[in-house]
């Protein structure tokens, strides 16, 4: 029965190793997005203050050019931030499958480890008896010997 039990692990462990890949990999995509939604913030404070310095200075093409820029990242915002949650979605099922695999796979470890316990057990209560029968045997031809020479 153990060889079947140690072709389960094999799986159960390749099984985990794809749901940790894929965990790392949507969490990877997380990181681009938040990334990338930081840096929209950047440019949107950029354009802002730009847009403020065109007022002050009177330049009306670098102000309109600035709002026509944030309203754009604005946009882009919205849209990452839609994508950051999805990812975020994403994120919690890959970990979820992740940790399920992982409990699978230490429950077919813990299960060979106790199928070798009990091994371990009754090799030692076989190996006992025998030596048990044997002592036996020595002392029922002793006095079967002591009996017949009397």
């Amino acid at each position: 029965m153990r060889h079947p039990l140690d072709r389960l692990l094999r799986l159960r462990s390749l099984l985990e190793d794809v749901s940790r890949l894929e965990l790392e990999a949507r969490l990877q995509e997380l990181a681009q997005v938040e990334s990338a939604l930081v840096r929209a913030q950047e440019i949107g404070r950029a354009m802002r203050r730009q847009s403020f310095v065109g007022i002050v200075q009177g330049h009306s093409t670098e102000r309109l050019e600035a709002e026509a820029v944030s309203e754009w990242v604005a946009w882009g915002h919205g849209a990452l931030e839609k994508a950051r949650r999805g990812k975020t979605v994403e994120v919690s099922a890959a970990k979820s499958a992740y940790l399920e695999r992982r409990k699978e796979c230490r429950q077919v470890e813990g299960v060979i480890e106790a199928k070798a316990a009990a091994d371990i057990i009754e090799r030692s209560r076989r190996e006992q008896r025998e030596l048990d029968n044997w002592f036996g045997q020595e002392s029922h031809s002793s006095r079967d010997r002591r009996s017949g020479s009397a």
